[in-house]
């Protein structure tokens, strides 16, 4: 025989009863065993073993789609039998036809008993006749009783009847023969298949894997399969699937599983696959009473089954609740009946209380709209969102949106929808935009979701729609004035001219300390402490605030975005191992609790820091890191943020080329009209200056630098765009300017801002005489040594080394160049080339018409740049989009300066303006 996994005893038995059946007489033989247990294999086994023996062998498998029909079983022994003559084949033949007309025989007909008897005695002639009945359970009763008439009249005849059932399975009648009459016969022999133990999986398993893989994984196969044979194949074969994967994976239920234990439904009584049906459709939630109801059963009934010893668990939550079982089973359901069963099920579940996640998933696969659904999904999105599924929020939230008519539920699904959607997928926002906006202009939103609306709106780059709506609620004599509105307004007042300066002007200057009091006292603080270090302030009260606000962070009382403020106060504060140390601390404990937004926000947050202090490896990471978390679309106007990093880290690197490749990615106009938009263009205007593009580089240094200015935030520690414009016109030769805009910058310096004088000492320094920069450069290095910019100390380090050189002292040159050259490979950087020795030599360099005694000394440095410009050929446009201003703006200039330089028309400017006349091509076009 074949060897089976722990069967060796009832293959033993069944050796013995087919051996002494040899010598004469009849026996029976009947496995019992639960669903999957295992019979079948064991009876085909042995069938084939008996016919290696010699033996006839008639096999039949009963059905519970044929179990009505009168001796269908006999029937299947007797099919393409060659009976003794060609009258006895007709002879039968007519007794299956007469059977299924006349239906059912309540009592044995002699007539067909003989007929039955003179087939049978024929087939005897052989050494043994041995009839297979698989799933007995399910035989048609005439079969059954003719059998059992048949195994009283065949005498001593060699004849073994093998058959498989299940108990508590099939027709009541079929049940009560096997049980009253087969099973206590003397000749019959009961073997009991019991579920494999572990070591019986493990053997099963040998034939699929190594020894060591089918004894690592035998216990998990045991747990999942509940030592049922047919399902431990079928976890062997989708194992077989994974360990592509990894051989060190767990198995897991997959499709094969699936089948398999389809496969045993199927074989079972049709209200057991019903019952499988309701329970897979109602997933977790699925007591009896609630199955019953779908089932149209009564509760003890379907009890009953579920734990009926022939079912043998298959209705267990534990087996029947893995995915692939469930998806099996569901997909085995036509679609129509599919989702009937669903739209009763949500029905249910919702008549019954069930939790609004279990309702949702129903109603999620139903078209039909049901009037109640709304509350549901949005309380479901509510609970999915608190579990940390955004994905199932968003769906069921757009369900609940489709399910609205027009009117304010439908607006407040919509305001909901977009607030969801945009901490994952901020570009996803758009198409539910165009709505909000209508109903914000119509005063249908409440400030709370006109504040988020105006934030979706800006991040998309819908300034003009934002602006609207800012406006419509300042000006709207509805709006509520209660306890829930007033901290929103006060969010909308105080965020907005930090967010987006270019939409509204910057409020007046707040007391940091004042704002303890607040109802919304994290975000108020969070505001105006960054608010105060744009505009100027030292930081005394700023930074403590700012690390309240954190501490609240982290303990989950603050906001991502008054979280995000606060270290951005840090950072232009030049605390930057304070800000290290924070943004660790956040990153670790946010995890997916805020979003990828602010992930990816606070990660490009890391990556700013980390440039600062000149690790540029990790400042590159991680702006990578950033940029990597959302497609470039849905960083919205906020691209520019890990752009800008990039774009420095790889010119700080030595390779403008990548760093080109950074601006080569789409940026949205309306970028620009945030503080992100100035840090890209003091980025891009650092490469076009290692490139030697010194009129690009001056270009977006002013425009940074005037931005700033109107936005009555400028900060240098923010952004040093006078510093970077100072080194772009010395390398045109224009000292004066420089040193102008130094020593502006250096006034506007708070105290405790080491980094940013660090970094203005040295500007300042490529202005003087060579024997007047070491005592300068050196306390630009000694502050940028407190601070920790690396990057910045091997600048200043290799210009302290060509100082020395150029005053002759080459040990204390070769010293600071070590140092320096040290210190960039520390940071990866590649250190920027030294002017000419004449260029350096000359100190001051070429004084431009407009120094002291000339007419365009009078000139104010708005009015020298429009000039300067005009001087060179712009159209009053074109200065406009070149400085970020507008033409009425540019015409105002002109005229003050045709005044001053006492001029009256636009072609005289080249003549009283010759520093411009060298050269009358058009600066190159910003990118």
């Amino acid at each position: 025989m074949e060897k089976l996994a722990e069967r060796d005893e009832e293959e033993k038995t069944l050796a013995q009863v087919y051996g002494e059946c040899s010598l004469g007489g009849r026996r029976i033989v009947a496995i019992e065993g639960a669903l999957a247990s295992g019979k079948t294999a064991l009876l085909a086994s042995f069938a084939r073993d008996a016919a290696d023996a010699g033996a006839t062998v008639l096999e039949a498998s009963a059905s519970s789609f044929e179990r009505y029909q009168p001796l269908g079983i006999i029937d299947q022994l007797l099919r393409g039998c060659r009976l003794f003559s060609p009258g006895a084949d007709l002879e039968v033949r007519a007794l299956w036809e007469s059977a299924g007309g006349e239906g059912a025989h309540s009592e044995i007909s002699p007539s067909i008993l003989g007929v039955l008897q003179g087939a049978f005695q024929y087939l005897t002639d052989s050494p043994q006749l041995v009839m297979c009945i698989d799933d007995a359970h399910f035989m048609d009763v005439e079969s059954l009783q003719y059998l059992l008439a048949l195994m009283r009249r065949m005498g001593t005849a060699p004849i073994s009847i093998v058959f498989t059932y299940c108990p508590d399975m099939g027709r009541d009648s079929v049940q009560r023969l096997l049980q009253a009459e087969i099973l206590r016969m003397p000749n019959c022999t009961q073997l009991d298949l019991e579920p494999l133990s572990e070591t019986g999986v493990a053997t099963v398993l040998e034939d699929y894997f190594p020894l060591e893989t089918a004894g690592r994984i035998a216990a998990d196969c045991r747990l999942l399969s509940g030592g049922r044979p047919l399902l431990v194949h079928a976890l062997a074969e989708d194992y077989t699937g994974r360990l592509a994967e990894s051989a060190a994976q767990r198995p897991v239920a997959g499709p094969a599983f699936g089948r398999a234990v389809l496969s045993c439904l199927y074989r079972a009584d049709p209200v057991v696959l019903q019952i499988a049906r309701a329970m897979a459709t109602l997933g977790e939630l699925r007591s009896a009473a609630v199955v019953a109801r779908l089932c149209g059963m009564d509760p003890e009934s379907v009890a009953r089954i579920a734990a009926s010893p022939g079912v043998g668990g298959l209705l267990e939550h534990d087996l029947l609740g893995q995915p692939s079982v469930r998806e099996a089973v569901l997909g085995s359901m036509p679609q129509n009946e599919r989702q009937d069963m669903r739209s009763q099920a949500a029905r249910l579940l919702h008549h019954k209380g069930a939790p609004a996640l279990v309702t949702a998933e129903h109603l999620m696969r139903i078209g039909e709209p049901v009037s109640w659904a709304r509350q549901v999904l949005c309380e479901a999105a509510d609970q999915a969102l608190a579990g940390g599924d955004p994905e199932a929020a968003v769906g069921y939230l757009e369900r609940a949106h489709r399910e609205c008519a027009e009117g304010r539920e439908r607006i407040d699904i919509a305001a909901r929808l977009t607030e969801v959607m945009w901490r994952y997928d901020p570009a996803a926002v758009k198409s539910h935009l165009p709505e909000l906006v209508a109903a914000a202009e119509q005063g249908g939103l409440s400030v709370r979701q006109s504040l988020h609306l105006v934030r979706c709106l800006l991040w998309n780059g819908q300034v003009e729609q934002a602006t609207r709506v800012v406006t419509r609620l300042g000006d709207d004599p509805h709006v509520p004035d209660g306890e829930e509105a007033v901290p929103y307004a006060g969010q909308l007042r105080l965020w907005l001219p930090l967010t987006y300066p270019g939409l509204v002007s910057a409020p007046a200057t707040e007391d940091v300390a004042a704002q303890d009091a607040d109802p919304s006292a994290s975000g108020h603080r969070a505001a105006a402490a960054l608010g105060a270090v744009l505009r100027g302030a030292d930081g005394t009260e700023a930074v403590p605030a700012a690390e309240l606000v954190l501490r609240e962070a982290l303990a989950g009382a603050a906001s991502p975005a008054s979280s995000l403020a606060s270290l951005m106060v840090l950072i232009y504060s030049d605390h930057l191992d304070k800000a290290s140390v924070w943004c660790d601390a956040l990153l670790a404990s946010m995890g997916e609790t805020y979003g990828l937004v602010w992930n990816a926000m606070f990660t490009a947050a890391r990556a700013e820091i980390h440039y600062r202090l000149g690790d540029l490896a990790n400042a590159k990471r991680q702006a990578q890191a950033a940029l990597a978390l959302m497609p470039h679309e849905s960083w919205g106007t906020a691209v520019v943020v890990p752009l800008s990093i990039l774009v420095l880290t790889a010119t700080a690197m030595g390779d403008p080329g990548e760093a080109e490749t950074y601006l080569d990615i789409p940026v949205p106009r309306a970028a620009f009209g945030t503080l992100g938009g100035v840090v890209y263009l003091d980025a891009r205007g650092r490469l076009h200056l290692a490139r030697g593009r010194h009129d690009a580089a001056l270009q977006d240094f002013l425009a940074a630098g005037h931005l700033m200015k109107i936005w009555e935030m400028d900060c240098p520690s923010a952004v040093s765009w006078r510093a970077h414009a100072a080194r772009a016109y010395f390398h045109k030769g224009l000292s004066a300017p420089a040193g102008e805009l130094l020593t502006e910058q250096m006034s506007l310096l708070p105290a405790g801002h080491l980094r940013t004088r660090g970094l203005t000492y040295r500007a300042l320094a490529a202005t003087l005489r060579p024997d007047e920069r070491p005592p300068v450069l050196l306390k630009a290095a000694n502050l940028l040594d407190r601070c920790g910019d690396s990057l910045n100390l091997a600048y200043t380090l290799a210009d302290l080394g060509h100082a020395y050189e150029l005053l002759g002292d080459s040990v204390q040159a070769r010293r600071h160049a070590h140092q320096a050259r040290t210190l960039a490979g520390r940071c990866a950087a590649a250190l920027p080339p030294q002017p000419s020795s004449a260029a350096a030599n000359e100190g001051a360099g070429p004084e431009p018409l407009g120094e002291s005694g000339q007419p365009a000394g009078r000139l104010s440095s708005a009015e020298w740049r429009v000039a300067e410009l005009a001087a060179r050929g712009s159209t009053n446009e074109q200065i406009a989009r070149k400085l970020f201003i507008t033409v009425s703006t540019v015409e105002q200039h002109l005229t003050r300066a045709y005044r001053k330089l006492g001029i009256r028309r636009r072609t005289q400017l080249p003549s009283a303006y010759p520093n411009s006349s060298h050269d009358h091509r058009r600066p190159r076009a910003a990118r």
